[in-house]
């Protein structure tokens, strides 16, 4: 493997793709079909939010205490985790029963899984990538992020067409554990420290407008959430449907994360322009239930991944000029507090899907309007 400059990828960067690639393939067999394993069982619409509300409501009170475990043991040990809850959600997935206590147990597990998996991941992600080449190595880690993504979600569809949930289960199981290991490899010495957490200080630190191109930045994945269920109500209600046109966007991911991750290492970030796209493609999926949609797929995915390669260039850089832990903390709250806040509106004043959407994508575009200018990491100084 080879970074922009030419160079080979050094150990740890091959390490932490390799776990980036297999926690991915076993992620997205199952992950992206959760709300309509739900709405098929026999949840309702809003049960389904609830479900979403309460995912996004434990992963806010458990982001504090995971950084404290991040900070006195290591990432390695979160990271486990982040397994345990990962293998706990498929479980349940197997055993659904029709009560709202249920759905608060698959919730507090997958939040445990997600909270354990991305905190750890988005720590060792900003140790590998070396400021000098942020957007050309992110890029590339996102390739082959997305390679294990773009056939996995339609085998995990085929799986729950024609065969059964429990089988994938623990194909996902066994894989999402093996991948741990390259962790073990990197060559990171975990040094503890007595230094607190400093939440508040580090708040006070970075840009407001930063954080709030964050916070909406993150609600794409509230998106992600309502429009596999919007695929399964309105255009066909089956697995496969919503497995192709996802293996068509993530394909258009691919091509476009190279390419566009070597322009942003030259000129001014496209982050504006990105959001207005982002925004604008997912209206038009929205309007549609034809064969339209496999267009509109394959451009979601150049546009969300211009979207992503823009906030993480912002991300990436700012990171440097922080403690990791504290930044990640900011940053972690940050998209759970907008996710909570927005699942929580949509939960208590909104019944229709599509209604739903389009709340989340004024959202989204209100980040257009925040001024924007990127943060080169070598002038700017931390308050």
């Amino acid at each position: 493997m080879y970074n922009d400059n030419g160079g080979n990828m050094d150990s740890n960067q091959k390490r932490f793709s390799t776990y980036v690639f297999l926690s991915a393939f076993a992620r997205n067999l199952v992950e992206l079909f959760i709300p309509i394993i739900l709405y098929k069982f026999g949840f309702s619409l809003k049960e389904v939010i609830f479900y979403y509300l309460y995912v996004n409501m434990f992963s806010l009170l458990m982001t504090y205490p995971c950084f404290y475990i991040s900070s006195k043991y290591s990432n390695r040990t979160l990271s486990i985790i982040g397994v345990i809850g990962f293998i706990l959600t498929q479980l349940l997935l197997n055993y659904i029963v029709h009560s709202v206590f249920y759905l608060m147990l698959i919730a507090f597990s997958y939040a445990l899984y997600r909270r354990g998996y991305w905190i750890a991941r988005r720590f060792y992600n900003l140790k590998v990538i070396k400021k000098d080449n942020i957007s050309s190595t992110y890029s590339l880690i996102s390739i082959i992020s997305q390679s294990a993504i773009v056939v996995s979600s339609y085998i995990g569809a085929i799986f729950l067409d024609y065969y059964s949930i429990k089988l994938l289960t623990i194909i996902a199981m066994f894989l999402f554990f093996v991948s741990v290991i390259p962790l073990y490899l990197l060559k990171f010495e975990h040094k503890e420290t007595s230094e607190s957490l400093e939440f508040y200080k580090t708040v006070k630190s970075i840009p407001k407008r930063d954080l709030y191109l964050f916070g909406t930045y993150e609600l794409v994945a509230v998106l992600k959430f309502l429009f596999p269920l919007y695929l399964f109500i309105y255009v066909k209600d089956n697995y496969q449907t919503v497995g192709i046109l996802s293996l068509l966007a993530n394909i258009a991911t691919i091509v476009f994360a190279y390419f566009y991750g070597k322009k942003t290492n030259k000129d001014k970030n496209f982050l504006q322009l990105s959001i207005f796209l982002v925004v604008f493609v997912l209206f038009l999926k929205s309007q549609f239930t034809s064969s339209v949609l496999i267009l509109i797929s394959f451009l979601e995915g150049i546009v969300m991944k211009m979207q992503e390669i823009s906030i993480q260039k912002e991300f990436l850089s700012l990171s440097k000029k922080f403690n990791y832990q504290n930044y990640n903390l900011v940053y972690e709250t940050t998209q759970n507090v907008f996710r909570t806040s927005t699942s929580l509106i949509l939960f208590f004043f909104v019944k229709d899907l599509k209604i739903m959407i389009y709340i989340v994508l004024l959202l989204v575009l209100s980040g257009i309007f925040v001024k924007f200018k990127y943060i080169e990491t070598k002038d700017y100084k931390a308050k």
